[in-house]
């Protein structure tokens, strides 16, 4: 639950494109910022620092893929990578399941009548997943539970 002053930054993981949002800071809703677009990994890092530092924010709720089957989906590595180089520079990183958030976010949109284009419909699944989180509705994933998912990566 967010409290007032507090302002997190929400990141939608993509290869290609990543979604971001912000929550409002005395009224705890979120709401879709920009898409990052990226050619390569590394190109994310400097990006979100960059809103960071802009935004006045230290808080970062960042989207970990995991399968209904309850395996992770083929980003988490990589999202682990951004998480422990976030967490490096200070930054504190909330890691959460975001099955379906992209799906959500695209249902949505369409029902505003509107067709979404991919940095839209990144936009807002970032906007969802950190509306979730300000509402209780998405809890963190434990320490335990994510060192079981590092575990399942690197086997």
């Amino acid at each position: 639950m967010t409290m007032p002053g507090r302002r997190i930054i929400a990141i939608d993981y993509g290869r290609r494109r990543v979604g971001v949002a912000v929550s409002q800071d005395e009224i705890g809703i979120a709401f879709g910022l920009d898409t990052l677009i990226i050619d390569h990994p590394n190109e994310i890092l400097p990006g979100i620092l960059n809103i960071l530092t802009e935004r006045g924010s230290r808080e970062v709720v960042l989207g970990l893929p995991i399968s209904l089957g309850d395996r992770p989906g083929e980003l988490c590595g990589e999202i682990i990578v951004l998480t422990e180089a976030l967490q490096g520079r200070g930054i504190v990183v909330h890691l959460v399941d975001e099955a379906l958030s992209s799906k959500t976010a695209g249902v949505m949109l369409r029902q505003r009548g509107r067709r979404p284009s991919k940095e839209d419909r990144d936009r807002a699944s970032a906007a969802f997943l950190l509306q979730e989180y300000l509402d209780g509705r998405l809890p963190e994933f434990s320490r335990e539970h994510i060192e079981k998912i590092k575990h399942e990566i690197s086997s």
